[in-house]
């Protein structure tokens, strides 16, 4: 089998595990933390969604990875549940070869997830029709069902800085959003779409 190489590109490097084998180490992407409504308001798609199965390719000298992720629950823009949404991230592994960006979104088959998502940034030329997280990892939120039978989000924004803005009043989505029941949290973000849509 070919032994695993990791790829460092320009962006800040996180860990690649590869078999159960801890390949790296952990740093940190500084961005802009984006509050709860930042994401309404950047996203063209919100839904609950189940990533069903992944292909990472070599694209412009970077790897990126297309998820195809299962509707459960629509709850903002062109989305219906039963449908199926193709999400592209970079990094992923590709003939051993691996290459991941601290911070981006991480859609792993299996976890559901709350996922804001936008339009690829102008000019991007991607191998299939995809959207992109957004805010990166802000904006891909699992979902955990603890002992209580409650399913909750759970972000994990540890690979990333979040830096927030000095007339920012409210907390960081991934704060406002921790621990709490999904049906509060789609609640509060159907809230926020409604009032998006009435701006229009």
């Amino acid at each position: 089998m070919r032994p695993l190489v990791l790829f460092v590109a320009s962006m800040a490097l996180s860990t690649l595990a590869v078999h159960g084998v801890d390949v790296g180490t952990a740093e940190a992407s500084t961005v802009v933390a984006m509050t709860l409504p930042d994401l309404v308001d950047k996203s063209d798609l919100v839904f609950v969604g189940i990533p069903k199965s992944r292909v990472s390719r070599w694209e412009g000298g970077r790897i990126l990875t297309y998820t195809t992720v299962a509707v459960d629950q629509a709850i903002g823009g062109n989305v219906k549940a039963g449908g199926t949404v193709v999400v592209r991230t970079y990094g992923g592994v590709v003939d051993g070869i691996g290459q991941v960006t601290h911070g981006e979104a991480v859609l792993k088959p299996g976890t559901p997830m709350l996922l804001f998502l936008r339009p690829l940034p102008p000019g991007t030329k991607p191998s299939e029709p995809s959207v992109a997280v957004t805010g990166m990892a802000q904006g891909a939120l699992p979902i955990v069902v603890g002992t209580d039978k409650v399913a909750r989000v759970v972000p994990d924004v540890s690979q990333l800085a979040l830096v927030q803005k000095p007339t920012e009043k409210l907390p960081p989505a991934s704060v406002a959003v921790a621990n709490k029941p999904l049906t509060d949290t789609v609640t509060s973000v159907r809230a926020l779409w409604a009032s998006k849509d009435a701006k229009k």
